[in-house]
């Protein structure tokens, strides 16, 4: 397993843990005035996504020093690429198809909305790393 596919689990685990994490804690976000504690609980889960990257990248890098030291080959830029595009088209569909449940149908406030935008930016996040995986374990 390369050094990029362990970071790409590293990540992975750390989104799906602290966004677990977050919509445990805040049990109506589509609620037209929820408060400014969600905002709070927000940032509370960046910051903690921020250290478990952090902290885990530091340990990555100490167990793996060569391997953190390899420049990225074409392989590997060719995967963060193929990531990324699949990514792109699941925040767009999650936004907009968000965006239009939100306003219409369940008809929330703009914190509602902004909540849906961000819960498509997270599954976005997902799927790009775990599309990383999967390139990396297919080999590209």
């Amino acid at each position: 397993m390369s050094f990029r596919e362990k970071t790409a689990w590293v990540t992975l685990l750390a989104i799906v843990i602290v966004s677990l994490m977050y919509w445990f804690h805040v049990p109506n976000m589509l609620h037209p005035h929820p408060g400014a504690w969600v905002l709070h609980a927000m940032a509370a889960s960046i910051a903690a996504y921020i250290v478990i990257e952090v902290v885990a990248w530091i340990v990555l890098r100490v167990k793996y020093p060569q391997d953190a030291r390899t420049p990225r080959d074409e392989r590997e830029r060719l995967i963060d690429l193929k990531a990324i595009r699949v990514a792109y088209y699941v925040f767009i569909v999650g936004a907009i198809g968000g965006m239009f449940v939100t306003l219409h149908v369940v008809g929330a406030h703009v914190v509602g909305l902004g909540m849906v935008i961000y819960i498509a930016f997270v599954l976005s996040q997902i799927v790009k790393h775990a599309a990383r995986i999967v390139y990396f374990r297919r080999g590209g």
